[in-house]
């Protein structure tokens, strides 16, 4: 059965915060356990929201049709509970609150990205909710808390794994080995950056051009004139998607087409050659899930959402990555056998098994880092060129295709 309820409004605060307040839900009750969501279902990160809510959803309804989760002897169902934060943080932060103190969540599952992320795992330090979260770099996010998360888990890729692959990917093409790099002020953008300018020298390269910018920038020019200027043959970037196209757009206007283009995030969003009038073709990124990583359950979920998502690409993957989290917040739910907050965190501190995002087991700092690939936008597929071991997979398309 599918329980899902998706609210379009923020609910009113609860006047009172009681030390469990997630705790609404009687122990032994019949009724079922509610887990909130609030997703940017609109906005500029809405591919993200999307695709998590339906593998959040994919995983409650397994569990719900198996006849739900044991909780002192009584058989309960799950339900989600989903606002639309609208890609605001201030947002996320306030409906986080609203699901646990007004809908009585027990549990949140997260949005995506770390200026959407942060904030949630901050309500969940704050109201002690135990909360698994995904699509956010593990870097960035334990940036946001410097002395530790108690209640919050991320599973994703690690940063610093995730930016040997540009070069990496660079590698299998020849280039001048400079590099201009476009990095927002996010903090993903500002974690990647440093990372890649760290970097550079130790793989061979050069980085003559590093362009800093807020999110939502759409004037590129005075950027893409200094990159083109230097010569780099590759350019990496940190960009949300509408920022993505902008500069694109500005590259082809001033006729810069080098051997090649990483679209960080911004080439993470489902057709986006399409939404970029064709421009992002050729594109790279480095991705979570693409065909022939052999991860569990690989062919089903391609069998299953790639009609849906258009193709076997970022969108597809974050589904696989949301179905993988709430998997794993019900795996513990189960375990505990309690809907008691310190047993449902333990109990997701403890995990160690194999689900289709790949191996999870958590360390010392909540996180459990998943190996970054190296895939390029081929039609309407995200066609693997770089695996999780750093070698070659199917060629390089080079120079970009959509840019010449």
């Amino acid at each position: 059965m599918n329980r899902t309820r998706v609210l379009a409004v923020p609910i009113a605060l609860a006047v009172a915060l009681g030390a469990s307040a997630c705790t609404a839900e009687a122990e032994g009750s019949a009724e079922p356990i509610t887990i909130g969501a609030t997703l940017p279902l609109t906005g500029p990160l809405q591919a993200f929201g999307t695709s998590l809510q339906t593998g959040y959803q994919l995983a409650i309804d397994e569990v719900n049709e198996a006849g739900g989760i044991s909780i002192d002897g009584n058989a309960r169902e799950i339900e989600l509970v989903v606002q639309d934060n609208a890609s605001a943080s201030d947002t996320a932060s306030e409906q986080a609150r609203d699901l646990v103190l007004d809908a009585g969540a027990v549990a949140l599952l997260g949005p995506a990205t770390p200026p959407l992320s942060i904030p949630v795992s901050v309500v969940a330090e704050q109201l002690q909710i135990p909360t698994v979260i995904t699509i956010t770099p593990i870097q960035a996010w334990k940036g946001g808390a410097p002395e530790g998360w108690n209640w919050s888990f991320d599973l994703f890729f690690d940063e610093v794994q995730m930016t040997d692959t540009q070069f990496q990917a660079a590698d299998l093409v020849e280039t001048n080995k400079k590099v201009a790099l476009f990095t927002d002020q996010e903090e993903d953008g500002i974690v990647m950056g440093g990372l890649w300018s760290d970097k550079a020298e130790s793989f061979g390269y050069e980085i003559v051009a590093h362009e800093q910018f807020p999110v939502g920038n759409t004037n590129f020019s005075s950027q893409v004139a200094e990159a083109k200027a230097a010569g780099a043959d590759v350019v990496i970037a940190q960009v949300i998607p509408p920022d993505g196209i902008a500069l694109l757009r500005e590259m082809k206007a001033q006729g810069y087409d080098p051997q090649v283009v990483f679209l960080e995030k911004a080439g993470n969003t489902g057709g986006y050659p399409g939404l970029s009038d064709g421009l992002a073709d050729g594109v790279l990124a480095a991705n979570w899930f693409a065909a022939g990583m052999g991860l569990d359950r690989e062919q089903e979920f391609i069998d299953e959402f790639s009609a849906t998502t258009g193709g076997v690409n970022s969108d597809l993957g974050t589904i696989v990555y949301g179905y993988t989290a709430a998997k794993v917040l019900l795996d513990a739910i189960a375990a505990a056998g309690s809907i008691d907050p310190e047993a449902i965190r333990d109990a997701i501190a403890e995990t160690d098994a194999t689900y289709p995002a790949g191996e999870i087991a958590f360390d010392d700092g909540h996180a459990a880092a998943l190996p970054a690939v190296q895939t390029q936008w081929v039609g309407s597929d995200q066609v693997l060129v770089l695996d999780a071991d750093g070698a070659a997979a199917e060629p390089i398309q080079a120079p970009v295709p959509g840019l010449r």
